[in-house]
């Protein structure tokens, strides 16, 4: 039972560890006795086995990065992200989901047989129905390159950058579950509701905080980066080793009050 997550011994990649949801995630990784290599602008400060200051939005970081990981790791965490505002659309959307990808991408081969990606979507992009023709537009981009060009003529996303940089992380996972179950591998995201760290403290410089607490669960509060965390490790673990393709809501039951006409549906769920 010690090893029930099957954590111990395995080397894990993870982005955004130096605060927040990453942060915790990182650090119950190393506790769970995962060799960590993690990836952040900002300083690693869990005892990882490796922190490589990385760029997410810049693909050359990233693929320096890249030739500093493991050749074999057993699973990948995504959890760098920034809000919008106050980052600009293109680079909400740059480090949110083309860096994402690029770094996803190129990590595929090296995932072994029964390992698992999991990433940090959001309940803002769970609108992605409504507007699934132009993700799978942006998903069809070939590579980092033609994705960069097309956000720099697309002046229309400033309206919502972060919740469609969300919708296409969703979108992204769900594509790719089939194709990676082939190789026994497996693919799933969380979308967490409103939750206490640097992030949100950026976003409600710029947002009312009572604008934000209207997509707080009907406990009231914000959730802490550990609840994001754990729930992210529990996804990737051996517990989970039949669960793949989700979008997994983590908001203590926010989006299913949302379902049943409990709570305005603010964000076209």
């Amino acid at each position: 039972m010690k090893n029930v997550l099957g954590y111990e011994g395995r080397k894990v990649v993870i982005t955004g560890a130096a605060s927040g949801m990453g942060a915790a995630a990182a650090r119950l990784l190393v506790e769970l006795g995962a060799e960590v290599h993690a990836l952040d602008i900002g300083e690693v400060k869990a005892p990882v086995a490796k922190a490589i200051r990385t760029d997410m939005k810049n693909k050359a970081s990233i693929d320096v990065a890249l030739a500093q990981l493991p050749g074999e790791i057993y699973a990948l965490f995504n959890c760098a992200g920034v809000p919008h505002p106050p980052f600009s659309a293109f680079d909400t959307m740059m480090i949110n989901f083309v860096g994402l990808k690029h770094l996803t991408d190129a990590l595929l081969p090296r995932i072994g047989k029964g390992g698992a990606i999991a990433s940090i979507a959001s309940t803002a992009g769970m609108g992605w129905k409504a507007n699934l023709e132009l993700v799978r537009k942006f998903l069809a981009l070939e590579g980092f390159d033609a994705a960069e060009a097309w956000l720099k003529d697309a002046p229309e996303l400033n309206a919502d950058a972060y919740g469609f940089s969300k919708q296409c992380l969703i979108v992204y996972t769900m594509t790719m579950a089939g194709e990676l179950a082939r190789r026994d591998v497996r693919i799933n995201c969380i979308s967490p509701s409103p939750t206490a760290t640097a992030f949100m403290d950026q976003l409600t410089q710029q947002v009312p905080a009572d604008a934000i607490k209207l997509f707080c669960p009907s406990n009231g509060r914000f959730a802490e980066p550990a609840e994001m965390g754990e729930a992210l490790v529990l996804l990737n673990s051996r517990l989970a080793g039949f669960v793949s393709g989700l979008n997994v809501p983590v908001d203590y039951g926010y989006c299913a009050e949302v379902a049943m006409g409990q709570r305005d549906n603010l964000m076209g769920i």
